[in-house]
């Protein structure tokens, strides 16, 4: 890809990484938690600011059904999560997002709710998107037990037990949700209205704290109904066991088109990420204590890939390649006479990065940057966009032609009249409004696709900007020619930020949903992905996180790569 003298001076100095390479699909789909992560900037600020957290209502029966409420609170500020458990049919569990009954509902309050408020979500957080919700609450959410780990553990602990840890390991969870709304969805609240609550400015930290609390809520209903179940015989769940327990979670296509439709967005989370990896591999020395950690993280990433259990065969594969390299890297003479050098990271880096698979390279960079907190502390405050559907006046055609020939060389290079780029297009159904993948030879509807086709887009936008004056401005070029919008704004948001597109065409019959999921879920801080197919994954949250009185620990936000020893 040509870029200016500028562009080549910045990336030089900062080591960041050309978006060609940054930018694919496969490596996208590689992608591992970082300090970076959502659910790692939520931990952060629970301890720095000292939360507390505790439950501040408890209404639930023998059988589980009832209503909690788990308040956090921050000075005078609080948040509650308000918890209603149904009753539900085995078979009427799901993962599906359209499901429509679910064990448990939730909804994050924004302040102390009242009992009226409590009795009006009581008859609409049941049948979630279809009712009627209060601007007080922050989120909307769900969950099914996963009933297998739910019933052993609650046996276990009645009988004075702890569960077997294989198990807890295999699953990861106790209650699996299926969706977490946030910032106006369905007329819950609109996190501008509270701006005042500064911990919200920062990407998904109101949905990571009903994830978190949604956790704590989980562990807690087990232990109180093995009480009851066990009486003076039962047993609480270990401290190690309960850190061990995240929130699964069932991801598929509906996910997928938001890093599409939010190139700036997408820019900052990359670019906050590609410039701390560039920052730790700019490192000149580390000290023993340093060189030790990194030795530790590697082993800790093996320990936890090998308790990394998946169906799919594709993913398992990776899995034993990436173990198998992560065991050379460890075994490796140089690895500790790297460390001792100058550079050590990168030269690590550099070492073996020919030996290596992405997923390997990638959960490198985790690593990498684990130790270093101070680092990205800065960059975590840059990972919000301000976005606006707006077009700057001062872009003329000319400049567009150079953008393009620049920055989408890869889109140029895709053969738009070849049938196995035209495979697949996006589109959304009717019945459920939820995204779908349709296949181009069989299924109707491609005249409503989405407009995803961004390779096909930019060399038609080409064609007719080249018959065109050159000193025309692009604000004419769409009043005159409408459908060529949409292309556009994205060329121009990728002029100045680079990392804002996905650099491979997403109706190729190469193309893997998946590997678009899991770059997103990444910046969540996911663990233990799990594919189900190319359109949707498992996914654990919270897995190895400090538990509520946990918090003020030495060691509280170091919770990377978590792994149940003897499991």
């Amino acid at each position: 890809m040509k870029i200016n003298n500028k562009t080549k001076k910045t990336r030089k100095q900062s080591l960041l990484r050309e978006p060609s390479k940054v930018m694919k699909l496969d490596r996208l789909g590689s992608f591992h938690q970082t300090r970076l992560s959502f659910s790692r900037q939520l931990i952060d600020q629970l301890k720095t600011n000292k939360w507390i957290i505790k439950i501040s209502k408890w209404d639930i029966d023998k059988h589980g059904i009832g209503n909690a409420i788990i308040s956090s609170v921050k000075g005078s500020n609080k948040f509650c999560l308000v918890v209603f458990c149904h009753p539900i049919k085995d078979q009427d569990r799901s993962d599906r997002v359209i499901a429509e009954k679910w064990d448990m509902t939730f909804s994050l309050f924004n302040g102390k709710p009242t009992q009226a408020e409590i009795n009006y979500m009581s008859k609409n957080l049941k049948v979630q998107e279809a009712g009627h919700h209060l601007p007080k609450q922050m989120s909307l959410s769900r969950a099914n037990k996963s009933v297998r780990v739910f019933n052993s553990v609650l046996s276990s602990l009645s009988e004075g037990k702890q569960p077997d840890k294989a198990l807890i390991n295999d699953i990861g969870y106790l209650v699996r949700t299926t969706a977490v709304y946030g910032n106006g969805k369905f007329g819950i609240g609109d996190f501008d209205s509270i701006s005042e609550q500064v911990f919200l400015k920062k990407p998904f930290q109101a949905e990571m704290l009903t994830v978190y609390l949604i956790r704590f809520f989980s562990i807690e209903l087990v232990n109180f109904l093995a009480k009851i179940k066990g009486g003076v015989s039962s047993v609480r769940l270990s401290d190690e066991i309960s850190k061990h327990i995240g929130v699964g979670n069932a991801t598929g296509l509906g996910m997928a088109p938001f890093l599409i439709n939010h190139p700036e967005l997408l820019h900052k989370w990359i670019n906050a990420r590609e410039t701390a990896i560039s920052k730790v591999l700019a490192i000149e020395n580390l000290d023993i204590k340093q060189q030790n950690e990194i030795i530790i993280l590697l082993n800790n990433a093996l320990g936890y890939c090998a308790q990394w259990k998946v169906d799919d065969q594709n993913q398992s594969v990776r899995i034993k390649n990436l173990s198998l390299d992560l065991e050379t890297i460890i075994n490796n003479p140089n690895t500790k006479k790297l460390l001792s050098q100058t550079y050590p990271l990168k030269n690590i880096f550099d070492f073996f990065v020919d030996q290596i698979s992405l997923e390997t390279e990638e959960i490198l960079h985790s690593i990498f940057i684990e130790p270093f907190s101070n680092i990205v502390e800065n960059l975590t405050e840059e990972m919000a966009a301000v976005e606006t559907k707006s077009v700057p006046i001062k872009y003329k055609i000319k400049k567009v032609i150079n953008i393009i020939r620049q920055n989408y060389d890869w889109a140029l290079k895709v053969d738009v009249n070849d049938q196995k780029e035209n495979h697949f297009f996006w589109y959304t159904s009717q019945a459920k409004l939820e995204p779908r993948l349709g296949v181009q030879v069989r299924d109707h509807g491609s005249e409503k696709q989405l407009p995803f086709d961004i390779a096909h887009q930019v060399q038609n936008t080409l064609n007719l900007l080249e018959t065109l004056p050159e000193n025309m401005t692009v604000s004419e070029v769409m009043i005159k020619y409408p459908q060529t919008r949409n292309i556009i704004r994205r060329i121009i948001i990728n002029d100045t930020s680079e990392y804002s597109e996905i650099q491979d065409n997403l109706h190729s019959d190469k193309t893997k949903p998946i590997d678009i999921l899991r770059c997103k879920l990444s910046f969540f801080g996911a663990s233990k992905y799990d594919p189900k197919s190319d359109l949707w994954t498992r996914i654990t949250l919270f897995q190895g996180a400090p538990l509520p009185h946990q918090l003020q620990e030495k060691n509280a936000c170091a919770w990377i790569f978590p792994y149940l020893s003897d499991a």
